[in-house]
């Protein structure tokens, strides 16, 4: 039975292609799983040197990016699920179309599929980067989230080494019930960090006693050098921490990781601390598996973003930066990212309410658009929820001359050309479906490639 379910996948993956969107990502999964609801099993185990597993509200895509240009520079074939499915299905679908020689997986897995995904695929790392609260009406809330993984944690097999966020206080409470985790997080981050929580942060309470937790700094949303006065639970010992963090705008990226041992200099294209956070996890994940550093400092660095993700475009003599801005952590972090860049902005919001959004958008009002009010010199909103976005940017003090409503996504590019110089950057925070439509059309332009055509 297993043989003919693998064989319906292989054909629907061949059609794929055919597929609109690069539906094909995980429509073979679902037909092999629905055939063989244990395959996932069977093709976890054909993997010679097994699979790294890696789950967070953001940054998953492109941490896995990473960690697979590391491998496969290392020489360690890798099959990953690089066009961002993630459901059981996506990951089935991934391992099933692999290619022969491919004999590790590096795969990113949604965090509502995580436990299940686990459990069935017994993978050899797994990395817990960050909760964040996101599309509440299908998660619920953080918490409940975070059940589930306290659950998968305590049943973890021995063999399963989990590395895990420090900064993130859930998350660290979870790693601290498993002898032997290996712990990372940003050891100085100074000149880059908060004194007090933001508004939206999601959890600000100790996950052990509740009572309200101290920082010593706050990098993002909830995370940083954080304790308890209370119960005295506080960040664990970091096993892989950064230092001498240097943010070049929307440039690069350069810092120090250090070790128990050792200490690498690190250079990135990816701009922003998000970003940082997600170099220090591919790094500390390499750095387990035995890579050498220097070796995993030079992919790194010839790393490029994800479709989406920071991604640049060059569009009618224009540079158009693509930051998903899917939840208010991620927003508020691009947000941080754009006040690196010197000069007035050329901001553009997209906002749709489909399911892979999440239906409410309430989450819009928790994102701090005002720190760049005055920086703002055009200002462009469209998606299918863009008069609730005009709304937000009203009530946030952006006088209403300068907002732009476009009704579709060929009006909103030909209104960025005709109110933005030429060589000018455009900045893009769009939901993940207003991202996909945005691309789609950059690449009915020829501005860019459909990124299931090659995986990039």
């Amino acid at each position: 039975m297993y043989f003919v379910a693998r064989l319906m996948g292989k054909i629907v993956a061949f059609l794929s292609p055919l597929l609109r969107r690069g539906g094909g990502t995980s429509a073979p999964g679902m037909v092999l799983l629905r055939l063989h609801p244990k395959a996932l099993s069977k093709l976890s185990g054909s993997l010679v040197r097994g699979s790294v597993l890696i789950s967070a509200t953001n940054g998953k895509t492109t941490t896995t990016r990473f960690l697979s240009e590391i491998l496969n520079d290392a020489g360690v074939a890798c099959v990953s699920n690089t066009s961002g499915a993630n459901l059981k299905s996506g990951v089935a679908t991934a391992l099933l179309t692999k290619e022969r020689h491919h004999d590790m997986g590096v795969l990113e897995v949604d965090e509502a599929a995580l436990p299940e995904v686990v459990k069935e695929s017994r993978p050899r790392m797994l990395i817990l980067m960050n909760l964040f609260r996101d599309q509440l009406d299908r998660y619920g809330e953080l918490e409940s989230i975070a059940k589930r993984w306290r659950e998968m944690v305590l049943e973890l097999h021995p063999d399963t080494k989990l590395l895990v966020n420090a900064d993130d206080p859930v998350l660290a409470a979870i790693g601290l019930q498993r002898p032997g985790s290996i712990f990372f997080g940003l050891g100085d981050a100074s000149n880059y960090s908060r004194d007090e929580l933001q508004h939206a942060s999601d959890s600000s309470n100790c996950p052990q006693c509740s009572a309200p937790l101290s920082y010593n700094h706050v990098t993002l949303s909830h995370m940083g050098d954080w304790k308890c006065e209370n119960c005295e639970l506080s960040r664990p010992h970091l096993d892989f921490a950064t230092s001498q963090i240097q943010l070049d705008g929307i440039n690069q990226s350069v810092f120090t990781i250090l070790d128990n041992s050792s200490r690498q200099e690190i250079s990135s294209s990816m701009p922003g601390l998000h970003n940082v956070y997600n170099a220090l996890a591919a790094f500390s994940a390499a750095s387990e598996l035995g890579i050498d550093h220097g070796g995993i400092a030079s992919s790194i660095s010839q790393t490029v973003a994800a479709f989406g993700r920071t991604e640049k475009v060059a569009f009618c003599d224009r540079e158009i930066h693509i930051l998903l801005a899917k939840n208010p952590a991620g927003a508020n972090a691009n947000i941080d990212t754009l006040l690196l860049h010197s000069g007035p902005l050329h901001l553009c919001v997209l906002l749709n309410d489909r399911i892979a959004d999440g239906r409410d958008v309430s989450w819009v009002w928790d994102v701090d658009y005002e720190r760049v009010l005055t920086r703002v010199e055009t200002l462009h909103v469209g998606g299918e929820r863009s008069y609730d976005l005009a709304l937000r940017f009203l009530y946030g003090g952006f006088e209403k001359d300068i907002i732009e409503v476009a009704d579709s996504v060929p009006d909103l590019l030909d209104s960025l050309v005709s109110s933005t110089p030429k060589h000018s950057n455009i900045f893009v925070l769009p939901s993940y479906t207003a991202m996909l439509d945005l691309r789609d059309e950059l690449v009915r332009r020829n501005a860019t490639h459909a990124f299931w055509e090659d995986g990039k």
